[in-house]
């Protein structure tokens, strides 16, 4: 059965960008990624979410922002609802990946694309897999997807997506089939030519050094640093390729011969502890030679890091001794400790930056890369020193500033009073109804607040105990109904506290149990007044640029900075990706029917694209689109969807082939109507309505004689069906090949609307030959006779009726059957034909 296959990109092509593409099989719409980058341009997302209510799943191949950093915004502004898949590491480490992202934007900036409660409600919807585990796609459509290992992070994943019918779509991009320290390579022995491939090029043109070479380089520059009383900073993202980093530099600092172990190793970012906690799970996602035991036989985690240093803020980096290598986020240096901790420490030619990946050509990261490229031995030359940076950060509130939010805060916090006030009251009165015991008991008493007041801070502290005790007197006498020969005259508000029991007895408020002498009650005489706190002796002095973020308000700043680099700054490549030439070779030794290259610069695409015209592959097979293009990949070339009506529905007779298989002749006629919703009609998949000689309107036969690819979707009312021109069965007649019209091919096409079918009219449906569909066995059909109480056996593969009256034998053409023209004859003929499905 032909397959409707078309992709469309949104982001992630010809460019460093996040990735996002919409493949289409039929009539499921399956999301590959949704990335963000530190740019958060909108645009694709707007593009997007139209077609976002038809997404029946998304798939996530890695956890880092530029594979899933869009998810949390679509689920919380965009409205899906689809099912996300991703394996378990993915999971957890994507959500480490956003926890801190946001958290770095929120050290500088308002960031208002989407909030932690968002990234926790996105994440509820992912439902985690396995490597090698099947799942199938909710529906009938036959789709399925199997998650293979990629071997560039931790649970990142290349995603085999098949059809019952055979066709296998392989979407595989940042693969690494080389063996790291605690993961293996990828594998490609699984895939046995696909129909098509959708895989990237990124820096697939750059070399890269052997992985001996590589650490061997990296431990140089860390002791030259370090040595010469230096801090050394290593860029690393958050949660995947510092799994490689802090394990083999944990390894470095534990053996003595290494020299390093005089010095700390920090590991920094906001979820730095979780990171790890999650990694010390996870190790059967990793590489077999990671499970070794020690000398007491107890089990070893490799990911216990004792050397490590687990560092969530610069409080805690600032208590650890100097020197220090600091592993620290986030890799594209725009957010983050990495961003805040170049701007402290490149001033200082002590200290060293390593650059362990390639980011997107607008990153501080990139240009730092270039710098590095061009220096001699990590000194940058003298016209590279100087940077101007964009700086952002957030300050303590000042002046007229920290009067304006006092103010402000003070309307709140009375308006907040008043609300939790009159919810007391109604309580109290609540209580009163229903225990009669209660009614001598006050509500409280609401202050009166003028309209003053609640402009003034300071009115609030003056009158905070101004009530009317009056004012529930007035309101009893006139609220109530029935007399009462209990008196109750006004008192000082007061409301006694009930005690509240559950299953497990009364239940206490934590606050009560508060041991006075920990809380740090420190007042000065007066607001304004600084508070000294003397520390005891044996108490670091540290200051802590956070102290004042519970009790000052902040704001957020951002100005232009022109910064002198007189550290070293020197790159090694730790990204695990496949070189390019090993690349090259495993995708072109899958010998795809189609290939869709992305995810790569303009360079990197038009080198991946020459090796395989060079290598026999033929341009037609091959697509290198851009951003917002479609590509139509399906089976065979001229497929149109079309739509079933209503009445042709109603006048389809069913006849079942075998068991959930059903099967029936339709005349009809396809017709144009005009395009509602219609998704994926543009670009290069644009399917063309030619002109139609007579009322708009091309009369076709239409015929299904494959029983056993129909499946369900013959059952359901509104199913769609791929009707290929022109097509023909064998047992279609003469007559019908005469009386199809052709169809004149258009000089000016235009971009067709939705194609249904309509019934034919009675007068216009030709005869047509009929049609057995099945292939009895006659072994059976002997058994169905004996069952009937005919006599029959079988004499040289002929199976003989009532003593020879009548014979059924198969033959080249079909079955023949011969005998008198007797009653007899024609039940079993009729017998015979209930055995097939006749159109």
């Amino acid at each position: 059965m032909t397959s409707i296959i078309k992709l469309k990109v949104f982001s992630g092509a010809k460019d460093e960008g996040p990735l996002c593409y919409l493949l289409q099989v039929d009539n499921d719409y399956i999301l590959l990624d949704c990335g963000w980058d530190e740019r958060f341009e909108l645009k694709y997302f707007e593009e997007l979410r139209p077609y976002i209510p038809k997404i029946s799943a998304v798939l996530i191949s890695h956890p880092d922002p530029l594979h899933l950093g869009g998810l949390p915004y679509l689920v919380a502004k965009c409205g899906l609802t689809a099912p996300v898949y991703c394996t378990v590491p993915v999971y957890k480490m994507g959500q480490m990946f956003i926890y801190d992202l946001v958290y770095s934007h929120l050290d500088v900036e308002e960031f208002q694309h989407y909030s932690l409660d968002d990234v926790d409600m996105a994440f509820e919807k992912v439902e985690q897999v396995k490597y090698n585990q099947t799942v199938v796609l909710k529906g009938d459509s036959g789709v399925n997807f199997t998650a293979m290992p990629a071997g560039h992070m931790i649970g990142g994943s290349m995603w085999r997506i098949c059809r019952i019918t055979g066709e296998d779509i392989i979407y595989c991009v940042d693969f690494n089939h080389r063996k790291d320290r605690h993961l293996s390579g990828c594998s490609f022995d699984n895939f046995n030519r696909p129909h098509l491939l959708i895989t990237g090029a990124h820096h697939i043109s750059l070399p890269q050094m052997k992985r001996k070479d590589r650490d061997e380089q990296l431990v140089t520059k860390i002791l030259r640093t370090v040595r010469q009383k230096g801090d050394c900073m290593i860029v690393i993202d958050t949660a995947g390729r510092v799994l490689e980093l802090a394990y083999l530099l944990d390894q470095l600092w534990a053996n003595q011969d290494a020299g390093l172990s005089t010095y700390n190793l920090v590991m920094m970012s906001h979820v730095a502890s979780s990171v790890v906690q999650f990694a010390k799970s996870q190790l059967e996602w990793m590489d077999e030679k990671l499970f070794r035991y020690d000398s007491s036989s107890a089990r070893y985690n490799p990911f216990t890091l004792k050397n490590v240093n687990l560092v969530h803020s610069h409080l805690e980096l600032i208590k650890i001794r100097s020197p220090k290598v600091v592993l620290c986020s986030s890799q594209d240096m725009e957010t983050g400790f990495s961003r805040e901790l170049f701007l402290d420490w490149c001033a200082d030619q002590r200290n060293g930056v390593i650059l362990t990946a390639r980011p997107a050509s607008f990153t501080l990261a990139a240009r730092l890369v270039e710098l590095a490229e061009r220096a001699n031995d990590g000194v940058l030359r003298n016209e590279d020193k100087h940077l101007s940076l964009l700086v952002r950060k957030r300050v303590p509130l000042e002046g007229e500033e920290l009067l304006e939010y006092k103010r402000r805060k003070a309307e709140r916090d009375a308006e907040e009073t008043r609300i939790r006030m009159e919810r007391a009251r109604r309580q109290a009165q609540a209580n009163e109804s229903d225990d009669s015991d209660d009614d001598d008991i006050a509500a409280p008493i609401v202050p009166r607040l003028s309209e003053k007041d609640h402009r003034s801070f300071d009115a609030i502290e003056n009158d905070s105990h101004c009530f009317d005790i009056m004012a529930k007197w007035d309101n009893q006498q006139k609220a109530s109904f029935f007399k009462s020969t209990k008196k109750s005259f006004p008192m000082y508000p007061y409301i006694e506290e009930k005690v509240k029991w559950d299953d497990y007895g009364e239940v206490i408020k934590p606050e009560d149990y508060t041991v006075i002498s920990k809380i740090d009650m420190r007042k000065g005489k007066n607001k304004d007044e600084p508070v000294v706190v003397h520390k005891r002796e044996d108490e670091e002095e540290v200051y802590n640029p956070n102290d004042h973020d519970k009790e000052m308000p902040t704001k957020c700043v951002e100005f232009r900075n022109r910064i002198e680099i007189s550290c070293r700054v020197e790159f090694i490549e730790y990204e695990g990706i496949s070189d390019g030439e090993s690349t090259k070779k495993m995708l072109a030794g899958l010998m795809p029917r189609q290939i869709i290259i992305v995810h790569g610069s303009r360079d990197d695409t038009r080198d991946l694209y020459a090796y395989f015209t060079d290598n026999g592959f033929k341009k037609d097979q091959l697509n290198t689109p851009v951003a917002n293009e479609l590509i139509d990949a399906s089976v065979e070339s001229f497929i149109y969807q079309v739509s079933l009506s209503d009445a042709l529905l109603a006048e389809i007779q069913f006849k079942e082939v075998s068991e959930g298989n059903s099967l029936a002749w339709i005349d009809a006629r396809i017709q144009e109507k005009e395009s509602i919703d219609n998704m994926l009609v543009a670009g290069a998949s644009q399917l063309t309505i030619e002109d139609i000689l007579q009322d708009d309107a091309v009369e076709v036969v239409e015929e299904d004689v494959i029983p056993m690819e129909t499946d369900d979707q013959n059952k359901q009312e509104a199913s769609e069906e791929n009707v290929a021109e022109g097509e023909k069965s064998n047992g279609q007649s003469k007559e019908n090949d005469e009386n199809a019209s052709s169809i004149p091919i258009e000089t000016q096409p235009k971009i067709r609307g939705t194609l249904i079918l309509t019934p034919l009219p009675k007068k216009q449906i030709p005869v047509h030959q009929a049609i057995f569909v099945n292939d009895p066995k006659l072994s059976e059909f002997k058994n169905l006779l004996v069952d009937k109480g005919y006599k029959a056996e079988f004499f040289s593969g002929t199976l003989l009726i009532n003593g020879g009256k009548c014979s059924i034998r198969r033959g080249e053409t079909g079955f023949q059957m011969e005998g008198a023209f007797t009653k007899d004859f024609y039940k079993l003929r009729k017998l015979f034909y209930d055995q097939f499905a006749v159109l």
